[in-house]
């Protein structure tokens, strides 16, 4: 694209390559969550598309590639394109994408049940292997000196790992320093959020995806991260989450939004106060009576399952906060469970009548209370 802007497609994962991200029968290969058809890059991550090109062109880059960034700029949808595209070009190589939950649960089941090394092969047997998310290895020491082994392989045979964290190796605590040394012994790379000119793309792509016809004025309101009255609309969910604000406002008049109604909009929404979090999984404890400490578990039983679900999918409606958000609130769980989570629920709306009434229900009376629209 023009003017520094360059884009890699979102590609959906085939089923030969979703076969093979099920090498272990529990590992959930769930997609990221993405209004958008690509990945759009701008100036400010001008070097990690071009990492990325030289993993998917298997040329000489040091491993393990850390891509780290904050919650919101776009790794777990930069890794799941990853694999895809490496399937794409090379159908008959091996790869894997796993969670550092997933290498961690497996991890533990290997040691109890005595299999460590059909476990290290399985992961030693690919081409390229991603893990999003490792951080959370970080209080499972035993896990932690597995992953310098296969860092060790990796680096010994030319192999390509990749690896998603929230920050610096160095700076996340817990961390073993065998393990962080090797970490940060390949190439780390910041993936920061979207800059004007990608934010330029990125907002007509919304747009055009929630059908919101925005006018250059109001384009210009959304696009200017920092504003006073668009505060901080920077990364891809923010903007999302904007942009169903705008369709819920503009489905009410009947009519396109221009810059004055954008303003108008968010300046009553910074006035009256929103459901967060913890409110949500209140609102649904007392309508589905469950206790709140229950959804709050581990507890796996199918109405605590179903009643976290449906809060987690309402905290993605209702709220701006992030998966990882969510998942520390719901027993500090990863951010691909609680994406697999809201997914579920989002598919059952259309299948299982109980839960479409509930999530209606609940939603009313959150809308009624903070004086919201439902967002669909």
């Amino acid at each position: 694209m023009a003017n520094g802007i360059f884009a890699i497609p979102i590609k959906p994962l085939e089923p030969t390559a979703t076969e093979q991200l099920e090498l272990f029968e529990d590992i959930s290969a769930t997609q990221p969550e993405n209004d958008l058809q690509q990945f759009i890059f701008g100036r400010e991550n001008a070097a990690v598309r071009q990492a990325l090109e030289c993993v998917l062109a298997q040329q000489t880059i040091a491993s393990p590639l850390v891509l780290y960034g904050e919650s919101g700029t776009g790794k777990s949808v930069l890794s799941h394109t990853l694999i895809a595209q490496w399937f794409q070009r090379y159908p008959d190589q091996k790869a894997m994408h796993t969670t550092g939950a997933d290498f961690a649960r497996m991890h533990a089941r290997a040691v109890y049940a005595h299999t460590l090394n059909e476990f290290r092969q399985r992961f030693l047997g690919v081409g390229l292997l991603v893990i999003d998310d490792l951080q959370i290895l970080k209080t499972r020491s035993s896990a932690q000196q597995m992953m310098c082994n296969i860092i060790d392989h990796y680096h010994a045979n030319d192999r390509m790992l990749v690896v998603c964290l929230p920050e610096l190796p160095t700076h996340i605590t817990d961390f073993d320093d065998r393990l962080t040394s090797r970490l940060m012994g390949g190439l780390q790379i910041g993936l920061q959020p979207p800059g004007k000119l990608a934010r330029s793309v990125i907002v007509e792509q919304l747009a055009d995806q929630h059908g919101v016809e925005l006018d250059e004025e109001t384009k210009a309101s959304l696009v200017k991260a920092g504003d006073r009255v668009v505060s901080k609309v920077e990364t891809v969910p923010q903007i999302r989450q904007a942009m169903i604000r705008l369709r819920s406002e503009a489905d009410l008049q009947a009519d396109s939004l221009a810059g004055t109604d954008l303003q108008a909009l968010l300046d009553r929404q910074q006035q009256v106060k929103h459901p967060d979090i913890k409110s949500i999984a209140t609102a649904v404890s007392k309508h589905l009576n469950i206790r709140l400490n229950d959804m709050k578990s581990s507890g796996r039983r199918r109405y605590v399952v179903r009643a976290r679900g449906i809060a987690i999918y309402l905290c993605r409606l209702f709220t701006t906060s992030s998966f990882g958000d969510i998942g520390r609130y719901f027993g500090k769980r990863d951010h691909s469970t609680v994406m697999h989570a809201s997914k579920k629920i989002a598919a059952a709306l259309e299948s299982d009548a109980s839960i479409r009434l509930a999530v209606e229900e609940i939603s009313a009376k959150l809308a009624q209370r903070y004086n919201l629209e439902k967002q669909n």
